[in-house]
C-alpha cells in the first residue's frame, strides 16, 4: 500500500515537472484546453448562483409584500371600526343641527330632550321616557314634537324624566285639520302591528292614523296633508301629522273617515322637543 501510494506521488510529482518545462507552445495549448473544458462547469455554477441570489431576493420581496398587505388589512380594520364609531355620531350630530335650526324657525318655546328609554320593554311603541322634567320646566300634557313632525305628549313627570304617550298609542287623540278649508276632525292611534322586522329594540311598526267625523262633503284627496288644528288647548296649530292614506265612509254614510300616514320617524327617536309654550314676541 506505501508502494502505491509512493508510487502515485512521483509519477503526480512527474507530470507537474513535464509540464513546468513543456515548450511555451505547447503549454498555452493545454493551459487553453483546460480553459475550454471548465468554462462549462463554471458558466453552469455561475448561473445556478444567480439563480439563487434571484430566488432568495424573490422570497424576499413576497414575504414584504404579505407583510404589507397584512398591516394594511389591519390598519382598514381599524378604519372600518373607527367609521361604525362615527356613522352614528354623525347622525346625532345631524338631527341636533336640525332640531336646533327648527326651534330658531318655530314661534314656540321648547326644551330639548334625550329619548332614554322606550316602551315597557317589549316593543310596543306606547311610551317614551325623557331626561328632563319639573326641574325644567316640564309639566303633563305638553306637546312632543321633532322637526318632522309630532310625536305625542307628556303624561307622568318628576323632577328629572318625564314620560311621553306617542300619537301610535289608540287612546292618544287630537284636533287636526287638512289642507282643504273646513275639514276638520279628530284623530286618534293606530296601534300597532306585527308586520315590522326586528330593529333598534323596536318589535311592531305604527298602523295609520285614523282620523274620525270627517264631513262626508270633503273631497279629501290621497297625499293632502295633515296639521294640528289649535282645538283642544294642548297642541298649538300648524304642526305637521302626517299625510292621507285613503278616505271611506263609516258604516252610516254621514261621515268619512281617514287612513294617515305619520310623519315623524317614530321607531328611531333619539331626542325630541317638547312644547312649553308660545314665543313671547308671537303672544
Amino acid at each position: 500500500m506505501r508502494d502505491k501510494n509512493f508510487l502515485f506521488w512521483v509519477i503526480l510529482a512527474t507530470f507537474f515537472l513535464v509540464l513546468l518545462n513543456l515548450p511555451p507552445a505547447v503549454s498555452s495549448s493545454l493551459r487553453e484546453f483546460f480553459r475550454e473544458s471548465m468554462a462549462t462547469y463554471q458558466g453552469g455554477v455561475t448561473r445556478l448562483m444567480s439563480g439563487v441570489q434571484r430566488t432568495s431576493s424573490a422570497v424576499g420581496n413576497i414575504t414584504e409584500v404579505i407583510q404589507e398587505r397584512d398591516r394594511l388589512d389591519r390598519e382598514a380594520a381599524v378604519l372600518r371600526a373607527r367609521l361604525r364609531t362615527l356613522e352614528p355620531l354623525a347622525r346625532e350630530n345631524e338631527e341636533l343641527r336640525t332640531q336646533l335650526d327648527y326651534q330658531k324657525r318655530v314661534s314656540l318655546k321648547t326644551v330639548a330632550c334625550e329619548v332614554i328609554a322606550r316602551d315597557d320593554g317589549y316593543g310596543w311603541w306606547q311610551t317614551l321616557r325623557l331626561d328632563k322634567g319639573r326641574k325644567h320646566g316640564l309639566t303633563g300634557n305638553m306637546p312632543v314634537i321633532t322637526p318632522d313632525g309630532v310625536v305625542g305628549r307628556t303624561t307622568e313627570v318628576s323632577d328629572q324624566t318625564c314620560d311621553v304617550l306617542l300619537i301610535s298609542d289608540r287612546s292618544f287623540k287630537v284636533s287636526v285639520r287638512f289642507d282643504q278649508e273646513g275639514s276638520f276632525g279628530i284623530l286618534h292611534g293606530g296601534g300597532v302591528s306585527l308586520r315590522g322586522v326586528h330593529s333598534t329594540g323596536v318589535l311592531c311598526v305604527p298602523g295609520p292614523f285614523r282620523v274620525d267625523y270627517l264631513r262626508k262633503d270633503l273631497a279629501i284627496q290621497a297625499g293632502e296633508r295633515v296639521m294640528t288644528s289649535g282645538l283642544g288647548g294642548i297642541f298649538p296649530p300648524g304642526l305637521m301629522v302626517g299625510r292621507v292614506v285613503r278616505v271611506t265612509f263609516d258604516e252610516t254614510g254621514l261621515y268619512q273617515h281617514g287612513d294617515v300616514e305619520p310623519v315623524a320617524d317614530l321607531g328611531r327617536l333619539r331626542s325630541v322637543l317638547v312644547v312649553t309654550g308660545q314665543q313671547s314676541g308671537d303672544q
